[in-house]
């Protein structure tokens, strides 16, 4: 199997999971994505019953989509750059918030072949997670050589799909046993 070909395996046995879990929890999730064009959610609502938990996605590729319909601070952006911890969590707090969901998930990064700087080269993805209780972000490097004889570019996607879609899992499993043990 080609490497993308298992990553897109590993993504949907995730999203799955995800979509599973939100469903026994009763909660709902929202995503904000920027270089991976909507693959996040794609994967989520090609899950059959990811209806009851899938409240929106947007696709805020540009800097004034990530302002004017999520409600990033443009001082974020000047500031940290478009490509950023700070941004990524912006985006997923901005998300959360606008659609009411309990979780939002977000990215933003360099997917490549161009855009790449010597600060921010090509790889470099930062996944934003916001709940109710706090928002984070984490920077996902993937190595464009890692993808081999495939499409670097698809291969930085798809691997930001897949690494968003853990950190859910794992938010979402973290916040059970947390109320697990508090009963």
């Amino acid at each position: 199997m080609s490497r993308i070909g298992e990553l897109q395996r590993l993504i949907d046995k995730k999203a799955e999971n995800v979509v599973q879990l939100l469903v026994g929890k009763g909660k709902k999730i929202a995503c904000a994505e920027s270089c991976t064009g909507g693959l996040i959610s794609a994967a989520i609502t090609s899950v059959s019953g990811s209806s009851a938990v899938m409240d929106m996605s947007i696709c805020t590729y540009a800097v004034s989509a990530k302002e004017k319909f999520i409600g990033v601070p443009p001082k974020i952006i000047e500031k940290y750059g478009v490509v950023s911890a700070e941004t990524a969590s912006a985006m997923a707090e901005g998300v959360r918030k606008t659609a009411g969901s309990d979780i939002g998930v977000s990215v933003t990064g360099v997917a490549g072949p161009t855009g790449g700087t010597a600060d921010t080269p090509v790889g470099t993805v930062y996944v934003g997670l916001s709940t109710k209780g706090r928002t984070l972000a984490r920077l996902v490097y993937t190595d464009p050589l890692l993808s081999g004889n495939e499409n670097a570019r698809e291969y930085i996607r798809k691997s930001t799909v897949l690494a968003a879609l853990v950190w859910a899992e794992e938010e979402i499993q973290t916040e059970q046993e947390q109320q697990d043990n508090r009963a």
